[in-house]
């Protein structure tokens, strides 16, 4: 039998007592959250919920508030997208701090007596710098300030992110930022729910929509396009859901006939702790590189590549089941069967968009070696500038054999001075050092044949992935709270290294813009073709066909203004034109993508835009879930807007 939590709360009108049916009195101190524990097992899913996914906001527990006499069940009661899409019509600006119809603050204390006490008001980190905020400490600055640059530091923090130029630099630290720079809660949310369980989430989702304001979603804040921040807004922060469970060897997903090793994960989890648990048990899954990414939030939801992508595909495509809170504020299972269209939109159209995710059941793999491979060349010497470049040429002609042989190769080409390429690394799965020698071995032949000799190559064995992303990318070589730049990507088809024509013009385009902006960082990878997998999903179709994902940047000094931001922002959307010709009806990685993409519709999603736009607004007729990019975004704009330079401080209004 369900167990009920019920709360008599706070009146709206005042701070009195409330009393509940009986008569007895109840205080802030003595009432309990508004939850329901259900049953484990009964999950549509098959898979048991997590022990936080338990605590739901039911029906019945609106149905017992009301009967508790509180005064405004209707703030958190749930909503029919139906009836909704009838009044589509009458969209409004969402409700900012400044709005008559803003909240008044017993309402939010009376959100929070309800969440249990989950609620954080917001205040920017670095506050503790300004002598302005009441949490002026110069001692606390200093640490803060020592501490900013750090993922780990920033995914800490109810309003920590990794990049903070889009949000709009509005409070980091003195030393970090412009001379004279003042802080203000800017682009930053009003209001956290550090979620702890589900009925959190749901009491978030229904408190937002019914009272129209902007709602965002915040996981680790690992994001280059301002999707976990946003002025006046409520954030719900799932750092918390870090659950892992193993399913086992040989685990059945019926739905999808899927048969082997997986996990059930919540969508707070890091990408490290997954990988030791995976380790440990002789197993290896699909991540990104980097530790302190949450696997289960935007990562996977807006495709994820991964050093293993060209073995099994994207981490999308690993997906078996979700549990989602939707913006009508019920919570559900998605899979084949439960909401199929569901299932497809949250396996690749992007974060922040389509309901909160709270876990997901994944596909493992049995560990397997990796061997690495890192050297350079560079003009200088007897190596020539058309040397150099005809060797670049061999690099890139083997794009195609070291992709199909599921090999994973981090590239730069710098710049600066005279022109560099470093490999850093080659990854070979499911190889020792001999095969990947011998694998190369052609390469150097043909570079030696150009006078470049490479003398510097070092491989490397490891036993698996984790070992393999400790000795290539140290975790001190992770960065975040950064906002000096910005990243632009593009998507490059295999089709252009079956054509010389194309192929030549695609060099071109990369070699020019390396040679204006100083340096380019690429990704030789294929996603993988996974016959046990449901790849059938949202993932951006030029995945499909895809050999390198590159990337071009855009950088400016501490002391740049949002006009000098903008005009470099501006300047890196030309300077990727060229990228665009060379690879006509491809896209861009929208996780690593510009905000600034011209057409991003198409260069983000390709040819599902059309149908992701059908299912947003189905699945989200009021608008609640809004991020930049993000399906249904061009819908709303942001008031107070520079062209090239858009950020979350600004209220949020229908188009």
């Amino acid at each position: 039998m369900a167990r009920l939590a019920f709360v008599a709360a706070l009146s709206l009108a005042s701070l009195a007592f409330a009393q509940t049916i009986d008569g007895t009195e109840a205080t802030e101190e003595t009432v309990a959250p508004a939850v329901e524990e259900v049953d484990a097992d009964a999950a549509s899913s098959g898979v048991d919920y997590f022990s936080f996914e338990a605590s739901q906001l039911t029906v019945d527990v609106i149905t017992n508030l009301t009967n508790y006499n509180l005064s405004d069940v209707a703030l958190f009661d749930f909503d029919d997208a139906d009836t909704a899409v009838e009044k589509r019509a009458t969209r409004v600006c969402k409700t900012y701090p400044t709005d008559k119809a803003w909240p008044a603050r017993p309402i939010w204390d009376l959100l929070n007596i309800l969440l249990g006490g989950a609620l954080i008001e917001g205040v920017p980190a670095a506050a503790p710098c300004y002598s302005n905020w009441p949490q002026y400490d110069e001692t606390k600055c200093a640490t803060i300030t020592s501490e900013w640059e750090t993922p780990s530091y920033q995914l800490s923090e109810p309003l920590g992110i990794q990049y903070y130029v889009f949000e709009g630099v509005s409070c980091l630290p003195p030393t970090l930022t412009r001379t004279g720079a003042t802080c203000t809660l800017g682009g930053m949310p009003s209001y956290v729910v550090k979620a702890t369980n589900v009925a959190q989430i749901q009491l978030a989702v229904n408190f937002a929509r019914n009272l129209n304001l902007r709602l965002i979603v915040k996981n680790k804040g690992h994001d280059f396009k301002a999707k976990s921040t946003g002025a006046g807004a409520l954030s719900i922060w799932t750092n918390a859901l870090s659950s892992i469970q193993f399913l086992g060897s040989t685990y059945t997903h019926r739905p999808s006939g899927y048969k082997g090793p997986a996990f059930k994960i919540g969508s707070g989890v890091q990408a490290l702790a997954l990988y030791e648990a995976a380790d440990n048990l002789g197993l290896h899954i699909v991540g990104g590189n980097t530790r302190t990414v949450g696997i289960g939030g935007g990562y996977t939801a807006g495709g994820g590549h991964s050093p293993l992508m060209s073995m099994y595909g994207m981490a999308a495509d690993q997906v078996l089941s979700m549990e989602v809170v939707l913006p009508n504020g019920k919570f559900v299972s998605v899979d084949e069967t439960n909401n199929p269209d569901l299932f497809f939109a949250l396996r690749g159209g992007g974060g922040s968009t389509w309901g909160i995710v709270t876990s997901l059941v994944i596909a493992a793999y049995p560990k397997k070696p990796v061997s690495t491979l890192a050297y350079s060349f560079g003009i200088g010497g007897d190596i020539t500038q058309d040397a150099f470049w005809s060797g670049i040429d061999a690099v890139f002609a083997k794009f195609p054999e070291y992709a199909d042989k599921g090999m994973y190769s981090y590239w730069s080409v710098a710049c600066f001075f005279d022109c560099s390429f470093a490999m850093a690394p080659q990854w070979g799965n499911n190889m020792d050092a001999a095969a990947l020698k011998t694998l190369s071995q052609p390469l150097f032949d043909e570079l030696s044949a150009l006078g470049i000799e490479v003398t510097d190559a070092v491989y490397t064995d490891y036993d698996g992935v984790i070992s393999a992303i400790d000795g290539t990318w140290p975790a001190a070589s992770e960065s975040g709270g950064v906002w000096n730049f910005n990243t632009a990507s593009r998507l490059f088809p295999r089709s252009n290294w079956e054509d010389a024509t194309k192929l030549a013009a695609q060099t071109a385009a990369l070699r020019t813009a390396v040679e204006a902006a100083g340096m380019i960082l690429g990704y030789n990878v294929k996603a993988a073709t996974n016959s046990a997998l449901n790849q059938t999903n949202a993932v951006n179709p030029a995945w499909r066909n895809t050999l390198l994902h590159a990337m071009l940047g855009a950088t400016w000094s501490q002391e740049a203004t949002p006009e000098d931001i903008a005009a470099a922002n501006k300047n890196l959307v030309e300077m990727m034109q060229p990228w665009r010709d060379a690879s006509p009806g491809a896209g861009a990685y929208l996780n690593e993508a510009d905000i600034n993409e011209p057409d991003w519709q198409q260069a983000f999603y390709g040819s599902n835009y059309a149908y992701l736009y059908q299912l947003k607004q189905k699945y989200d007729p009021w608008g609640l879930m809004w991020a930049p990019t993000a399906v249904g975004s061009e819908d709303w704009y942001i008031t107070g807007q520079i062209d090239y330079y858009p950020t979350q401080n600004g209220k949020l209004c229908p188009q």
